[in-house]
């Protein structure tokens, strides 16, 4: 997993609380150079790094997701909100499309993006968000919090 040099508010590394489950089921899109073919953008191979609300009275249920490639882990290539459940659930007041944005992943108005992060977040929701990554998503955002919860607890002095 690529060390993080920008954190987004409120949010913690999954990797820094949880590596070795980090390390074993990370998901890397790899692009490769098609023989014959002039590729539209400076784009390269990339690694995520996701980060989740740190706030164990929130029940946000999202993930935040930083696109960053391998060879320059400085620099922050899409920041990607991400949620696991029903577009229902994200139903907000004062925007009514932001249920569906978030469902099918968008980038992050907050943080950092780059010029490729559109083509990311096209990528992120073509080839990465199917069924089983949302599952996983859904059970390290439980394995984080549990872990949190564990960490946090303090016996009481005797």
């Amino acid at each position: 997993m690529p060390k993080q040099s920008r954190f987004i508010r409120g949010t913690i590394p999954f990797h820094s609380v949880l590596p070795e489950i980090a390390q074993r089921e990370v998901r890397c899109v790899h692009l490769q150079a098609v023989p014959g073919v002039t590729p539209s953008s400076g784009l390269s191979a990339g690694e995520h790094a996701w980060f989740y609300c740190e706030d164990l009275e929130c029940d946000c249920r999202r993930v935040f997701l930083q696109v960053i490639a391998r060879h320059r882990q400085d620099k922050v290539l899409a920041s990607i909100n991400c949620g696991w459940e029903k577009e229902s659930f994200y139903r907000m007041s004062w925007d009514s499309d932001a249920p569906r944005q978030i469902v099918r992943g968008s980038l992050d108005p907050i943080n950092q993006q780059s010029e490729h992060a559109e083509e990311l977040l096209e990528l992120f929701q073509r080839h990465v968000l199917d069924a089983a990554y949302r599952l996983r998503l859904r059970r390290h955002h439980q394995l984080f919090r549990d872990e949190l919860r564990r960490r946090r607890h303090v016996e009481p002095s005797k």
